[in-house]
């Protein structure tokens, strides 16, 4: 029992920690920039710094008129020992379901959507994702449609979902016989992933027919970006990023030399559906398509405003020198990282934005590893655009996004309605190898065409 509340009492002090520093994920990841030549990595904190910080939270809990630790242990032991519940709900009572919702209420409290608690499962599937390291699972990009119905967005190349005959438009009804209508996507993909070798089945709705697939899971390695050259004969390039993690601007400039080689004249820069990641990746892309000056403002819980500007190092070929036009798309669902890439080519006029305003999150999050294998996620930082602006979506008192607010609204509007989404994924039914011919049913691509062209 000792053990059990020191490791509340950390988890707690850790906690204080990451309000009273002001660190993030994404500042640690820079560090050599910013204090020393040494690389700290996430949850490195050195020793002698971190048991100086736990000793001031301590002290900080003890002032308070609740002692958090007492008082939390009590409610436990009373609910442990006094609460009358059938033996099938009993698993509910243990030390460590009882933390983690804890912990959940305690975040709760804050009306911050972006602060969460990961369990050891969430947490390591979120390290993986910002690694960009191979996974096991089928290979196939996801998404909800209006009816909140997850459908196959395209099988990945060389996938084992494009071998087993998965293609663009297929709607996942159930998962090994379990149907999945009404669940949420992250509790879809975990379904879906799973050991190595082993096979999941999945029932498809095509056509309003229903089909059944056995899938054998294989280690998939998912590109961040694609890239082609659009337009041959007016050579427009194209380049989508996915997200903003540790891969993205290896294969950002990877794709972009390949281009580049190709006689690219012009480019479009696909954000759209971008939810973000790495502060320091998205300094890195957005170097590429600005000269000089700030590409992000941070302001931190004291109060200080700082600049991350941009890096000389990453200048290279007709993008950085401005040598060529370049259309960003955006849209709703372009968040956190993307809106600072997006912002910085706005403010900077180094392209034009095309499609619609964007998500609204001016912030920034610190993810602090607890006690086990636990992480929390909190908001740190605030963050604005190359020209000071405040894109962050306003929230009312129950944490609700009210709409019209935030987000950065592009040069050009212009819709990607259901019927548009409707209609791409009829033409993949028809014929999903016929890629051109879906994307010429996308209004936002064919106007960033139209402009380039000109």
């Amino acid at each position: 029992m000792v053990r059990t509340v020191l490791k509340i009492f950390v988890a707690f002090s850790i906690l204080t920690v990451a309000f009273v520093c002001g660190f993030s994920w994404d500042t640690l990841q820079d560090a050599p920039k910013n204090w020393s030549a040494a690389r700290w990595k996430l949850g490195t904190v050195p020793p002698a710094a971190l048991a100086s910080i736990l000793r001031s939270a301590t002290a900080q809990a003890q002032s308070s008129d609740l002692p958090p630790t007492e008082t939390y242990v009590a409610a436990m032991n009373a609910i442990r020992t006094q609460y009358y519940a059938p033996a099938v709900d009993r698993e509910r009572m243990g030390v460590t379901p009882l933390t983690y919702s804890a912990i959940e209420g305690m975040l709760a409290t804050l009306k911050d959507p972006y602060t969460v608690f990961y369990t050891p499962k969430k947490y390591r599937d979120m390290l993986q994702e910002q690694s960009g390291n191979p996974f096991v699972g089928i290979g196939a990009r996801l998404d909800t449609g209006k009816d909140r119905r997850v459908f196959i967005v395209e099988p990945m190349d060389n996938s084992p979902a494009l071998k087993a005959g998965l293609i663009s438009g297929d709607v996942i009804t159930a998962i090994d016989d379990k149907s999945v209508v009404g669940v949420k996507m992250e509790d879809v993909i975990s379904r879906i992933k799973g050991l190595e070798n082993s096979y999941v089945r999945l029932t498809i709705e095509r056509k309003n027919k229903l089909i059944n697939f056995r899938i054998k899971r294989a280690m998939v390695n998912q590109p961040v970006v694609t890239y082609r050259m659009e337009d041959e004969a007016a050579k427009i390039g194209y380049i989508a990023l996915d997200m903003f993690n540790e891969q993205a601007d290896t294969e950002f400039d990877r794709a972009l030399s390949k281009l580049e080689k190709q006689g690219m004249k012009s480019l479009i820069f696909d954000l759209r559906d971008n939810p973000g990641g790495l502060l320091n990746i998205a300094q890195d892309i957005a170097s590429r398509f600005l000269k000089s000056g700030p590409v992000v403002w941070v302001k931190e819980k004291s109060g200080r405003v700082s600049s991350l500007d941009v890096e000389a190092d990453k200048h290279r070929g007709g993008l950085s020198a401005g040598a060529y036009p370049v259309v960003t798309l955006v849209n709703g669902n372009s968040a956190s990282a993307s809106e600072i890439v997006a912002g910085s080519i706005q403010d900077g006029k180094a392209g034009i934005l095309v499609g619609t305003r964007t998500y609204g999150k001016g912030l920034v999050q610190t993810i602090i590893p607890l006690t086990g294998e636990e992480a929390v996620k909190i908001t740190t930082q605030h963050y604005f655009t190359r020209d000071k602006r405040d894109i962050n979506v306003r929230h009312d008192e129950f944490g609700h996004a009210v709409g019209g607010t935030g987000g950065i609204v592009p040069d050009i509007t212009v819709e990607f309605t259901d019927k548009d989404s409707e209609a791409q994924r009829e033409a993949a039914r028809r014929n999903s190898d016929d890629r051109a011919a879906i994307r010429r049913l996308d209004p936002q691509l064919q106007k960033a065409l139209e402009i380039l062209r000109k």
